[in-house]
């Protein structure tokens, strides 16, 4: 099927409000990008209710429709004749003739003709009055809305042989145009309705699906002046076919013919219509009424998925239902449809008016319990408890329905909401442990630095000591270096005085330049022992400075791990 409903992923945040309005199971897949969680269309599980477009509050769902190649085709030339849903007159609240000038504008630009669908709508209910009683048929699902026959081709085919095979109004007005009018042109559809072009799509009367939202922003986007003149339709007026887009609308016109005959119940709007499906497809057979009039929009075609103001409240519908079932009624109204109807009895022939239904395979996964559970694992929900959290966060109604999604490679575990807590707190009580090794860990390591501390501040003490050793050794050297000066001076006036006593001082000198030569060598020996000194005294004190510096640096390591174990203890107790 044609793709109707955009998605711009990259606005996507993953909020699920689109999966949560969703009624087609399968037709939003979640999925995990960069980390982040989105969700994106399957178009051909999607059944174009336009839920997704309402519920997204990020602008990531729109809708394409045929608008611009209508006008453009106009504008080229081509030969078009529309048919206009009842709703283009109520689309401007503050301009009860804007619709009609449209259809003035269309003329102008070069549509041929223009026939309202309430015509449409009379033929589809002679054809289910008509079908009814040739048929005797004891239950029925109408199908003027494309979005409910799309969801029981594809999600619902059990439902087929309840579908209606009368026709919509709108392909009722196609075929009453093609075959009845003659008209040869194209068939563009005024609509109030998305979905209505994969319904054109199947038919293949109508080439053209153009939402009244879409026309009448495309006037305004191209400032187009509208005529004054407000333009009627090519025919007579219809009869009680105005009310059909109403809801309750097809109740209304079967009644007013034959009277409360038939049970007829009526079911509208996203929120309970396809779960009415649902529960229809479980009802004995004999506990279902004869005609089941669906809606997908709750107050029906008139506020469709296209329309440009989708916010009118229940009382207004059925206060313009009102007034257009009261224009027919003074009008004669019962006598005249009785008319019309036997005049439809000699010109149409109800099998012009006869679609057949063909179920829409998706290949959606059938999956058992076995791989349920799996995915039940996956979620870590391992008890019953767990498993009926139910809380909707995912885009699913139950627990159950998640883990049959995630089954089916539609969901991912990472989009449940009690699964991301859980993690969290794995993490959470992951992060404790480590925070509490960490703590015990500094311990040691600040245990360790205080001992390297000690050590440091020992090696420091050690060193003052040695240079004070070194010192006084230097000291000692220069006394010593002193007393060899002393001495030499000594020997050289013994041996002065030792020559001046001749042969009598010789042994005397002898002795005097021992002394002088043992000063000597001592003097030598004390002046290579302060050079030893020096380089000694230089390299302690290089030490001693690179101590300093790593004692200082040790004393710094020591007071921030001293702080962090003081945080990392904190936050580990609160």
């Amino acid at each position: 099927m044609r793709k109707l409903i955009t998605n711009d992923e990259t606005n996507c945040t993953g909020c699920n409000r689109c999966m949560r309005a969703c009624p087609a199971p399968g037709a939003n897949i979640s999925y995990e990008e960069d980390g982040a969680v989105k969700v994106r269309i399957d178009n051909q599980r999607c059944v174009v209710c336009g839920s997704c477009i309402a519920a997204c509050k990020h602008g990531c769902r729109d809708y394409e429709d045929d608008t611009e190649r209508f006008i453009q085709d106009l504008r080229d030339g081509v030969e078009i004749s529309v048919f206009s849903a009842p709703a283009v007159r109520t689309q401007k609240e503050n301009d009860p003739d804007y619709g009609g000038r449209v259809l003035t504008w269309l003329k102008n630009i070069g549509v041929k003709k223009v026939y309202d669908v309430s015509m449409g709508a009379d033929i589809c209910t002679w054809g289910y009055i008509r079908y009814i009683q040739k048929h005797k048929t004891k239950a029925m699902i109408t199908q003027p809305c494309p979005a409910i026959v799309n969801y029981i081709l594809i999600h619902k085919p059990e439902l087929m042989r309840f579908l209606s095979p009368v026709q919509s109004p709108m392909l009722c007005t196609a075929i009453y145009m093609k075959k009845y009018c003659g008209v040869h042109d194209k068939i563009a559809a005024i609509s109030p309705c998305i979905a209505k072009a994969h319904e054109f799509e199947t038919a293949g009367y109508v080439h053209y699906n153009v939402t009244m939202k879409r026309l009448f922003e495309y006037i305004d986007n191209h400032n187009i002046t509208l005529p004054t003149q407000s333009s009627s339709f090519d025919h007579p007026e219809s009869e009680l076919g105005r009310l059909f887009p109403m809801p309750g609308g097809l109740k209304e016109n079967v009644e007013f013919y034959l009277g409360k005959v038939l049970r007829i119940d009526q079911s509208e709007g996203p929120a309970v219509v396809y779960e009415d499906l649902d529960e229809y497809a479980r009802q004995k057979e004999s506990d279902l009424p004869t005609v089941f009039d669906v809606l997908n929009c709750r107050e029906g075609c008139n506020i469709g998925t296209g329309c440009v103001h989708r916010n009118r409240n229940r009382f207004e519908a059925a206060a313009t239902m009102a007034k257009q079932k009261k224009i027919v009624v003074d009008a004669d109204g019962e006598e005249q449809t009785k008319r019309v109807y036997a005049e439809y009895d000699k010109t149409l022939h109800l099998d012009d008016f006869i679609r057949r239904y063909t179920p829409i395979h998706t290949g959606l996964a059938i999956v058992n319990e076995t791989q349920i559970e799996k995915a039940f694992l996956l979620l870590g929900k391992d008890d019953e408890e767990k498993r009926h959290v139910d809380c909707s966060a995912c885009g699913c109604d139950t627990c159950y329905d998640m883990a049959r999604q995630i089954a089916r490679g539609i969901n991912i575990p990472k989009n449940c909401v009690y699964k991301s807590r859980l993690d969290i707190s794995k993490s959470h009580d992951m992060l404790l442990d480590i925070q509490h090794d960490s703590v015990k860990d500094i311990k040691l390591l600040l245990n360790d630095m205080t001992e390297i501390k000690g050590h440091s501040d020992d090696i420091v003490e050690l060193i003052v000591n040695i240079t004070a050793a070194i010192d006084q050794y230097t000291k000692m050297s220069r006394d010593i270096d002193f007393i060899s000066s002393n001495i030499n001076i000594i020997a050289v006036n013994a041996s002065i005085e030792a020559a001046r006593a001749g042969l009598h001082g010789k042994s005397f000198a002898i002795i005097a330049d021992e002394v002088r030569s043992l000063a000597g060598k001592s003097q030598k020996t004390v002046a290579q022992t302060s050079e030893i000194s020096d380089h000694a005294v230089k390299s302690v004190t290089s030490i001693n400075e690179k101590i300093t510096t790593i004692s200082d640096e040790i004393a710094r390591a020591y007071d921030e791990i001293t702080r962090v174990y003081n945080n990392i203890k904190q936050i580990a107790n609160e």
